[in-house]
């Protein structure tokens, strides 16, 4: 399969709507079930904040294969996506109208996102792969880009949350030296918090 590399920031808006389709076809999290236009607009502002690290594989026609994400700040991308209130509130309306348990699961995750990581901290928040472009090995190299960028930055540890029954991703985590440093229940989901050092 050929595609190619590129950090998030060098995305076309075309691109970044397909990211987010992408994110939200593959990936089980909260952000997923807030909806799709709340993806968007993350993905809209996680491609402009200097605060992030992202890379994004595309294939020969310029399609999102696979992506990888992360950021120092992830409060701050968070706090940013409810700056535009009116927005916002509406979208978590029509999320509680269409989909009120998701609501419970926000209120408890505003509680442990909103904290700040310490200083030197990188917090890598997603990896995804389209399902036609699994067992290629795309994972595993859009992994190393984003644990290289953030040892390029200086960074001094990559931490990381993964559903206890992704057994796939935390076996790749684990082959490439992330421990696992505790285990939480977060709302509906169970998850182990893990960490490269550097």
């Amino acid at each position: 399969m050929n595609y190619s590399i590129v950090p998030i920031s060098q995305l076309s808006r075309e691109q970044v709507t397909e990211l987010a389709t992408l994110h939200h076809r593959v990936m089980h999290t909260l952000l997923t079930d807030l909806g799709l236009p709340i993806v968007e607009k993350y993905y809209q502002i996680a491609c402009a904040d200097s605060s992030v690290l992202g890379f994004c594989a595309l294939s020969e026609s310029g399609s999102p294969l696979g992506w990888s994400i992360g950021s120092a700040k992830p409060d701050q991308l968070n706090r940013r996506l409810r700056e535009m209130w009116l927005w916002f509130v509406l979208q978590m309306l029509r999320t509680f109208v269409t989909r009120p348990w998701v609501m419970r699961q926000l209120l408890v995750s505003v509680r442990t996102t909103s904290v700040p990581l310490p200083a030197g901290v990188f917090e890598w928040l997603y990896l995804g792969v389209d399902a036609s472009a699994r067992g290629q090995g795309l994972g595993y190299e859009l992994m190393n880009d984003i644990v290289q960028a953030a040892r390029d930055r200086n960074y001094k540890a990559v931490l990381l949350s993964v559903e206890v029954g992704n057994k796939t991703a935390i076996a790749l985590y684990t082959r490439a030296g992330f421990k696992i440093i505790n285990t939480f229940i977060e709302g509906g989901f169970h998850r182990h918090r893990m960490e490269l050092t550097f």
